[in-house]
């Protein structure tokens, strides 16, 4: 749709707004300003305007401006004249059941004197590249522009040369040979016999103006768009009024749309203005949006530069009204309830929705990209969270959780720092646990009596020991609670090496792998080391005699901490079973996450990317990631990432020979052969000094 600045001054106050900001405004809203055209000499401003299927009220000159004005917070300038008119409607007799009118309207005006459109019509509607021809088809073209609405002026004296019957119009369905399609059943308009219009689709030429005619009808509707496309696809044709009737703006402008037409034919063709009939379906009941305020801060996020909070109720409610909602706060709650007006009933339905508008209104530029900084501390929550990750992970790997009483009656493990329980309840109460293990093997026993062989089982809890390194007393300081997180795993049917083979039970290495895979996902960074003797271990030193020296390992964090153990018990029974336990602050503190959570949003480029693959040969004392960091660091943005496909060790050198993929791209424009040729000459300069080997 084309258009001119110079008229949307007119409606809208754009004094100080440049054309290349209200341009800007309008991209970032979701519409496309193209072909911009400058006319010096009539001081104007011509451009075309594209918007989504959900917008075509924006496709004329009054809803552009409706637009500006919510976008710049600008007053309009027209005046609304509704109220002008309805006083003189007279009941136009149709049935409510016609399908293809929503609206209908009929004007008479006779006694014309002048036929000839003023100079600022006739350049108004040149800008727009459509040439006039007389004053009544000027105007009729003028008012589709400025309000997107189809209003029809027929010669009067060629519907009837007599005064007009208005009890002859009439809306039927006939069979109509209309574009060549034989036997369609289409809605039309009728006076006796005479077919006036076929509703959305085309206009009798016969009654059409020319430069005689001093009497007229002025004939405006508003069709029905679900009906204009089921006709289209069943006649298979579009036609310019069909184009029209689907593009048309917004059904309450239709009113002023109608008043405007009346009012220009009568200033500039001196007419007397006869009696207003009109048809009218109800508007449906506009629906209410509820939508929580805590929802608009999730998704659209900080709106300061200085990341100092949301946008607040207030700026919310204003935004809104800019809109013409209708919007009540309910403090209690929490929540706005939000009356869409009739002209955006079309595209505003859903809490989203209404998110959206208000971040366009507001500008999606004007909030923040980056990701609010989280300080890493060991807080309650990020306990919690971890625990519950920790949880999740060892579900996914198939264990079941149990829950055991932290009260025991003999310990299996039998440690020296075990606490007993004065005056116990029963004697199976009579120890806290000093371990997690213990309650594990005893559900490992039960399984077994109920014929169950296959155990997967983990649990986290609370242990309690006293310190070994004071003498046993009765004073609450000497004992220590602890956070485990233990497992038992046993299954006689693991595996099968070929379809033809008996299931083999689990060995240690797929234990280990199981306990491996844990460790990864969690992204916990550990050292794995073999135990020699029972005493070795000082946090676990209570499960060593369970199980056996050559298949037990010590898990250590990367400040040589001893955080956890595995390993296989003594002969059970003839089936392999396998046991890990873990402090679990001191896991959770091993944890290295990878994810960055204070990471800045960066636009997708549109133009191909450049792969170049580099062999390279590094001796023992250099660092891949040093050469990586190298590279990175180089003031190119051409660069958008370096990484290592191949890293193997050459056994007969003592090197390492090392694959680097770089990838290069341009976010304004594709590379040329002598951006790539400079970059690979920086890149060759400095890996020449790491070929020592």
């Amino acid at each position: 749709m084309k258009f001119s600045l110079r008229w949307l001054k007119q409606i809208v106050d754009l004094n100080g707004i440049k054309f290349s900001s209200l341009a800007d405004k309008l991209n970032v809203s979701g519409f496309e300003i193209e072909n911009v055209i400058h006319d010096s000499s009539a001081n104007d401003t011509v451009f075309d305007l594209t918007t989504t299927a959900n917008r075509q009220d924006v496709l004329s000159i009054v809803g552009l401006a409706r637009e500006i004005s919510c976008l710049f917070n600008r007053p309009l300038m027209y005046k609304l004249y509704t109220n002008s008119i309805n006083a003189n409607i007279n009941g136009f007799n149709l049935s409510d059941k016609n399908t293809s009118l929503l609206d209908l309207s009929l004007i008479q005006i006779y006694r014309l004197k002048n036929n000839l459109s003023p100079s600022w019509l006739q350049y108004y509607l040149i800008s727009h590249n459509i040439k006039p021809l007389n004053l009544l088809i000027d105007i009729s073209e003028y008012i589709y522009l400025k309000w997107g609405q189809s209003i029809h002026i027929f010669d009067k004296k060629k519907i009837h040369s007599l005064e007009l019957d208005y009890s002859l119009f009439s809306l039927q369905t006939i069979n109509s040979d209309l574009l060549s399609k034989q036997n369609t059943e289409l809605e039309v308009l009728k006076y006796g016999d005479l077919i006036l219009s076929t509703i959305g689709f085309d206009i009798n030429p016969r009654i059409q103006c020319d430069l005689l005619t001093n009497s007229i009808l002025i004939f405006g509707q508003v069709c029905n768009k679900k009906y204009i496309k089921s006709m289209q696809k069943l006649l298979n044709v579009t036609t310019n009024l069909s184009k029209k009737c689907l593009n048309q703006g917004l059904r309450s402008d239709f009113v002023n749309a109608l008043y405007e037409t009346v009012q220009l034919i009568r200033s500039f063709g001196y007419g007397t203005l006869g009696k207003f009939y009109g048809y009218h379906k109800l508007y449906y009941v506009p629906k209410i949006i509820i939508l929580d305020i805590s929802k608009i801060h999730n998704i659209l996020g900080f709106a300061r530069s200085n990341f100092c909070g949301y946008l607040t109720v207030q700026e919310i409610i204003h935004l809104l009204e800019s809109l013409n909602c209708v919007t009540i706060y309910d403090e209690l709650k929490n929540i706005l309830k939000i009356q869409v007006p009739i002209n955006r009933q079309g595209d505003i339905r859903r809490p989203i929705d209404v998110i959206e508008e208000i971040g366009r209104i507001y500008g999606f530029n004007n909030f923040i990209s980056r990701l609010p900084f989280i300080y890493n501390n060991l807080s309650h929550n990020t306990l919690i969270n971890k625990i519950g990750q920790i949880r999740c992970l060892l579900r996914h790997l198939g264990l079941d959780e149990v829950q055991n009483y932290s009260f025991c009656d003999t310990l299996i493990s039998n440690s020296i720092t075990e606490i007993k329980v004065f005056n116990p309840l029963g004697q199976d109460q009579s120890f806290l646990r000093s371990s997690l293990i213990d309650q594990l093997i005893i559900n490992r026993q039960n399984n077994l009596k109920q014929g169950n062989k296959n155990i997967e089982i983990f649990e986290i809890g609370k242990i309690f020991k006293l310190n070994k390194l004071i003498k046993r007393s009765n004073h609450i300081a000497d004992s220590f609670e602890f956070l485990r997180v233990s497992g038992l795993i046993t299954n006689t049917a693991f595996l099968r090496k070929s379809w033809s083979h008996k299931p083999e039970s689990l060995s240690w290495f797929h234990a280990k792998g199981i306990i491996e895979e844990f460790l990864d996902r969690l992204q916990a960074v550990v050292v794995w080391k073999n135990i020699n003797d029972v005493n070795e271990s000082c946090l676990f030193f209570n499960l060593t005699k369970l199980l056996k020296i050559n298949r037990t390992a010590i898990i250590y964090n990367m400040s040589n901490q001893e955080i956890g153990i595995f390993g296989q018990l003594r002969n059970y029974y003839g089936i392999p079973t396998y046991i890990f336990e873990f402090d679990l602050i001191n896991l959770i503190a091993s944890i290295k996450s990878l994810n960055h959570i204070n990471s800045i949003v960066y636009p997708y480029s549109y133009y191909p990317s450049l792969t170049r693959d580099i062999s390279l040969t590094l001796g023992k004392l250099h660092s891949v990631d040093l050469v990586k960091q190298q590279i990175s660091s180089f003031n190119n943005s051409l660069i958008e990432s370096v990484t290592v496909f191949n890293h193997y060790k050459n056994k007969s050198t003592n090197c390492y020979n090392v694959g680097l993929r770089i990838i290069y791209r341009a976010y304004d424009r594709t590379l040329s052969y002598d951006d790539i040729n400079r970059i690979d000459k920086e890149i060759g300069c400095l890996l020449s000094k790491y070929r020592s080997c």
